[in-house]
C-alpha cells in the first residue's frame, strides 16, 4: 500500500503490570510540578525525522521520500515540553530533532517511548486544540509499537473534545491497526462530523476492506452528507468495486 509523503506541524495481566507502572512514573513525575514546564525526550520510530522547528516527515516504503533539500531532516529524538498550571497540564509542545529548550522546571531526560506515547494519548482525553494535536502526533511518531488501542479508546471517548477524537482517528488510520478494526469502530462513531472524518481515514487505506466499507457507508449511512463524502472518496479511488458501485447507482 503506497501513501504519499506528508508534512506535519507540530493478554496476560502479569506481563502488563510493568508497562502500567512505568507509565504512572512518567505521569507522577510530571504531576510533581504544580506550575512550570516539564521536558522529556524519547526515540522516534524509524523513518521519522524533523527540522527541529516543528516540521516532521515520514520517510519509509509507504510514505515515500523527503524531497526538500532546503531543510535538514534530523532523525529524532522527539522533544516534548509540557506546560503545567495550578497542578494541571495546560499545554503540550513537541518537535523532532533540534536541541532542548533552554529552560525547564523538571527535565525527565530520555524516557521509554512506549511510556511517553501512552501518557501523551491519555493527556489528549482532557486537552483540545493545538496541545492535543501535538500530544497525539508525538505519540504517533514515537518508537512505540502497539499503541493503536489507546488511540481507538480516545476515538470512542464521548467526553473528549471532538478535535482530539478526530486527530486520534486520523493517527489510528495511519497506524498498523487492521482495517477490520477501523470498520468495526465506524459503527459506534458519534457525532456525524466524526463519521464524516472516518470516510477520509478509510480512503487512505486503499484496500478491499476499506473500499467495501466506504460503499456500505455510501449506501446506508443515516446522514446524507456522510453518504456524499463516502461517494467522493470512492470516486477518488478508481477501485474496480467503486466503479461498479457508481455504475449500479447510475443505471437505476
Amino acid at each position: 500500500m503506497s501513501r504519499p509523503a506528508r508534512t506535519f506541524t507540530l493478554g496476560v495481566l502479569a506481563l502488563s503490570i510493568p508497562v502500567v507502572v512505568r507509565a504512572q512514573t512518567v505521569a507522577s513525575r510530571t504531576a510533581s510540578v504544580r506550575d512550570g514546564t516539564v521536558r522529556m525526550n524519547f526515540d522516534s520510530r524509524p523513518g521519522v525525522c524533523g527540522d527541529g522547528e516543528g516540521n516532521v516527515w515520514i520517510i519509509d516504503a509507504r510514505h515515500g521520500g523527503f524531497g526538500d533539500a532546503r531543510r535538514p531532516c534530523i532523525p529524532g529524538p522527539i522533544r516534548v515540553a509540557i506546560g503545567r498550571s495550578g497542578g494541571q497540564t495546560v499545554s503540550v509542545r513537541s518537535r523532532v530533532g533540534g536541541v532542548d529548550s533552554p529552560a525547564a522546571d523538571l527535565d525527565l531526560g530520555n524516557v521509554p517511548a512506549s511510556d511517553a506515547a501512552r501518557y501523551l494519548i491519555e493527556l489528549a482525553h482532557t486537552l483540545g486544540g493545538r496541545s492535543s494535536n501535538q500530544a497525539l502526533s508525538a505519540a504517533a511518531f514515537a518508537d512505540a509499537p502497539n499503541v493503536w488501542p489507546e488511540f481507538a479508546r480516545l476515538v470512542r471517548d464521548s467526553g473528549a473534545m471532538l478535535d482530539s477524537r478526530k486527530e486520534a482517528l486520523f493517527w489510528l488510520g495511519q497506524s498498523d491497526a487492521p482495517t477490520a478494526d477501523l470498520v468495526r469502530l465506524y459503527d459506534d462513531l458519534e457525532p456525524e462530523p466524526l463519521r464524516d472524518h472516518a470516510t477520509f481515514v478509510l480512503s487512505q487505506r486503499r484496500d478491499e476492506a476499506a473500499v467495501d466499507k466506504l460503499i456500505d457507508i455510501a449506501r446506508h449511512d443515516r446522514d446524507l452528507d456522510v453518504r456524499k463524502r463516502a461517494m467522493f472518496w470512492l470516486g477518488q479511488s478508481r477501485d474496480p468495486k467503486a466503479v461498479k458501485f457508481f455504475r449500479d447507482v447510475l443505471v437505476r
